[in-house]
């Protein structure tokens, strides 16, 4: 069973309108902010699909920005497309985005429209949902996920359902390893023959493999049955809402 009840679909472009069609609800990126500080539409929400707004990481140097102004017309663009919530894909913690994410998280608790930033940048937040990614290089998910829970409150915390294909040279002192293709990942297991396992900890496939100078190496890798995993746990965690990137997540959904 895939646990697709509460997963949400993050496209941009003409992604958004195929991935609509599936059903599920659609969070598309399609705003923006202004070097003057202005709520941007880099693209018009598909019609009639109901689109969570994703606002886009804005620009460093926003010192003139009027936060409140951009919260009040982020919650009017919101009510006129009919959004059931707004994205804030922020990458960068700076002092700017903190002030604009503040400004942004009162303005939608008070008009009622759900609010989800990444937790890197959404920890100092009262309201919004705080997703994190499910991608763990250690540790085990179901704990991490159950930790968040108890600093936040179980209904604040979301996951961005993020495959992971990395090579880690060990011993490794970095959270991530060399990013490798799926096709560059079953070439190495064929060359070197190693066999692939799974931990439910990580809830990832893994295996390990020494190169030709004698380096000892972990890969790290999801396919759809650890991203349906995945699903199941964070399900059993009580998440109510997971984030999955389209059409990586395409694997996991059947037409309704």
């Amino acid at each position: 069973m895939v646990y697709t009840k509460n997963l949400i679909l993050v496209c941009t472009g003409r992604d958004t309108a195929r991935a609509a069609r599936l059903g599920l609800p659609v969070l598309h990126l399609c705003l923006g902010v202004t070097p003057a500080g202005a709520l941007q539409r880099l693209q018009l929400p598909t019609a009639g699909a109901h689109c969570l707004l994703g606002l886009c990481d804005p620009p460093h140097d926003l010192t003139a920005c009027r936060a409140d102004r951009l919260a009040a017309d982020l919650v009017f663009e919101a009510q006129r497309a009919g959004a059931p919530g707004v994205f804030a894909d922020f990458e960068h913690d700076t002092p700017a985005g903190r002030r604009l994410l503040a400004a942004f998280d009162d303005a939608l608790h008070e008009a009622d429209i759900p609010f989800y930033v990444p937790l890197a940048c959404g920890r100092f937040l009262s309201h919004a949902v705080l997703t994190t990614p499910t991608a763990l290089s250690g540790g085990s998910l179901t704990a991490y996920i159950s930790s968040l829970q108890g600093i936040y409150g179980a209904a604040r915390i979301a996951a961005f359902l993020q495959p992971v294909s990395q090579d880690f040279a060990l011993p490794s002192a970095a959270p991530n390893g060399k990013t490798l293709t799926a096709v560059e990942r079953e070439g190495l297991l064929a060359r070197t023959g190693s066999q692939a396992f799974f931990s439910r900890e990580l809830c990832a496939k893994y295996f390990t493999y020494t190169d030709r100078e004698g380096r000892a190496h972990f890969v790290l890798f999801d396919d759809a049955s650890t991203l349906e995993a995945k699903l199941a746990q964070l399900a059993g965690c009580g998440v109510q809402t997971v984030f999955a990137l389209f059409p990586d997540a395409e694997t996991l959904l059947s037409p309704s």
